[in-house]
């Protein structure tokens, strides 16, 4: 929904794993996306080693990836769903996406989130502190890449992080800046940060839970009213796993957009058919 109840443009979209693929695979299914005019946004996500699979399968790095596939597109948006906040200085992220934003002409969308598989942190030395710390440190990287992205001079001091009158140019084309996308539906934590600084607010339903969805819908309501937000500004996508059977999707989908949701996101885990996301999208838009 958006300000004053109208319902804002409903969206799909769609992930494909950066695992057990080549590149010539991945820029095939985005260019096809992008020229079917179906999808609205593409999505990969993070990690350094697979999160579900044995560590002997290859995986190819998201942030990279998007440089090559945002000069090969025109119109899709795409992101990361989600991206490790362990694995960049949020100065770094912030650059990133910025370089980006201007790469693509404005089709950015930034999903980050606290960073969780202990096995890829311990194989390659990076930290992984105690789950509060984590939240914390997340909050603190959204505060420093909205207020790099739209302060002259920026200056942040924090628990964790400082950063000291600092210029960051060029500004995003998207303005103020590219959207943020929490995931997650935990209630002490996650939800409260995205009543926060979320954009989008993505419901991550791998167990076809209607009724915790409606209920995680119920608790992000409440934290924007105590955060003093309109929960109207947030958009509430879900994410699930592609089943293999399009009528499936598509009446997934539609349960899902009756119960609140402006946004689904397909989810195609290896060994997914680089055809998938076309089959999904014609029994959608049929």
């Amino acid at each position: 929904m958006t300000s004053g109840g109208t319902r804002r443009p409903f969206r799909h979209s769609f992930k494909f794993w950066a695992q057990d693929t080549s590149w010539d695979v991945l820029r095939e299914v985005w260019i096809e996306a992008d020229r079917d005019g179906f999808w609205d946004v593409a999505w990969l996500n993070d990690h350094l080693y697979p999160p579900k699979a044995d560590e002997t399968h290859t995986l190819l790095e998201p942030w990279t990836l998007f440089g090559g596939l945002a000069a090969l597109t025109e119109r899709i948006r795409f992101g990361t769903m989600v991206s490790a906040n362990t694995f960049r200085h949020p100065v770094l992220l912030a650059k990133q996406a910025v370089t980006l934003d201007h790469m693509s002409e404005g089709r950015l969308e930034i999903g980050v989130g606290t960073g969780w598989h202990e096995r890829e942190h311990e194989a390659f030395g990076i930290d992984l502190p105690p789950l509060p710390q984590r939240f914390e440190l997340l909050e603190e990287t959204f505060a420093i890449v909205h207020g790099l992205m739209t302060e002259e001079v920026f200056s942040y001091r924090g628990r964790h992080r400082r950063i000291t009158e600092a210029r960051f140019e060029p500004k995003p084309i998207q303005e103020p800046r590219p959207p943020f996308v929490i995931g997650g539906a935990g209630p002490r934590r996650t939800i409260p940060l995205a009543a926060r600084w979320a954009d989008q607010w993505n419901f991550p339903d791998f167990n076809s839970d209607l009724d915790l969805f409606a209920s995680s819908l119920r608790r992000l309501d409440e934290a924007c009213a105590r955060a003093g937000r309109n929960r109207d500004e947030i958009e509430v996508s879900v994410q699930f796993r592609y089943p293999g059977d399009p009528v499936a999707t598509a009446d997934r989908v539609a349960a899902y957009r009756e119960s609140g949701a402006d946004h689904v996101l397909v989810t195609f885990v290896p060994p997914a058919d680089p055809r998938d996301p076309g089959v999904a999208a014609s029994a959608l838009g049929a």
